[in-house]
């Protein structure tokens, strides 16, 4: 893992920034910078260069159309990434606290939804329905699961209702959510792709929030929580067994 040093020479191209500190990632490395004085985010990935140039794409798209996102910030020769590492503007506001927030963050998902039909597919990524037979896309391997487990997540993912293909922001967990007024800014794009969006929207709290019936929210939900449990596998031991408990209570209901 980089140290702040490392992201300091780093940030060299960018101009003058600090390092202020590091903050939680799982698949990659974050910090908040400031960069001439203002607030940022840097990231480090170990992703490929085609497919951060994907979610660059998507953003600076997204942004184009009112939403608000992080938007990438290029290096002084105009360069969006450099070995992996992307600087983003900083996105204000705060988790969503109630039914009114997470109404009007369902409402952005759906915009979202709605916005991306045709998208082409993050290189290396395959949908939720591929996996129901392929074995490997984007951060799921389900080769690594035990055989009964990846059963569970692949019929969860066949169960889904028949839907357009779309970009999915991938992981619309709270920490991932802020709120400012009545502005939902969404962040942390690393795991987007094209699926099903009721992947997304089985993140939601409710069916009302989620613009689905009860029906389809449950299988929404229940494929939501399998492709959690099929990408965090190697990643975090305790909150996959939490997932997976859940998936097995989905599957043990009528």
């Amino acid at each position: 893992m980089p140290s702040d040093s490392d992201i300091r020479r780093q940030l060299e191209p960018w101009g003058a920034a600090e390092v202020d500190s590091e903050v939680s990632g799982l698949r990659n490395s974050v910090w908040s910078i400031r960069l001439h004085g203002e607030r940022h985010v840097a990231r480090v990935s170990p992703r490929s260069a085609s497919v951060l140039e994907w979610e660059l794409d998507l953003l600076e798209k997204l942004a184009g159309h009112g939403f608000t996102v992080p938007a990438p910030v290029p290096t002084a020769s105009g360069a969006r990434h450099l070995d992996g590492l992307v600087v983003f503007t900083f996105v204000e506001g705060r988790e969503p606290e109630g039914p009114r927030d997470w109404q009007l963050v369902g409402e952005e998902l759906h915009r979202l939804h709605e916005l991306t039909p045709g998208w082409s597919q993050r290189p290396g990524f395959r949908t939720s329905r591929d996996l129901v037979t392929a074995n490997t896309g984007g951060d799921a391997d389900m080769s690594l699961l035990p055989r009964a487990d990846a059963e569970l997540c692949r019929r969860a993912w066949s169960k889904l209702p028949d839907t357009h293909e779309c970009v999915v922001h991938g992981d619309p967990s709270p920490t991932n959510i802020l709120i400012d007024g009545d502005t939902v800014g969404l962040i942390d794009w690393d795991e987007a792709r094209v699926d099903s969006p009721l992947l997304d929207l089985g993140a939601l709290p409710d069916a009302e929030t989620a613009g689905l019936s009860l029906d389809d929210f449950r299988r929404a939900q229940r494929a939501s929580v399998a492709w959690e449990v099929a990408v965090c596998w190697q990643l975090e031991s305790d909150y996959t067994r939490r997932r997976l408990r859940e998936l097995r209570a989905f599957s043990d209901s009528p």
